[in-house]
């Protein structure tokens, strides 16, 4: 199997798929293979990168213990 290889702007373009696993084998494989080569997509890709850690750990909401509390006691009038 022969992967044809990407320039950088197909690079960037796919890269938040690429992050997400929302491409093709065969591009992963190409994407893969560019960013190992290129400096500048390396870069792009790192910051893509760290900016969806940022907003997977700004999405991550803790429920108040109060909240919790109040639940299992409107559970427990119920049952």
């Amino acid at each position: 199997m022969t992967i044809e290889p990407i320039d950088c702007e197909e690079c960037q373009e796919q890269v938040h798929e690429y992050l997400q696993r929302e491409v093709s084998e065969d591009l992963a494989v190409a994407i893969t293979a560019h960013i190992a080569n290129c400096d500048h997509c390396e870069e792009i890709y790192n910051t893509e990168d760290q900016l969806n850690q940022v907003i997977k750990n700004a999405c991550q909401v803790e429920t108040p213990e109060q909240v919790i509390a109040r639940i299992r006691q409107h559970i427990a009038e119920l049952g």
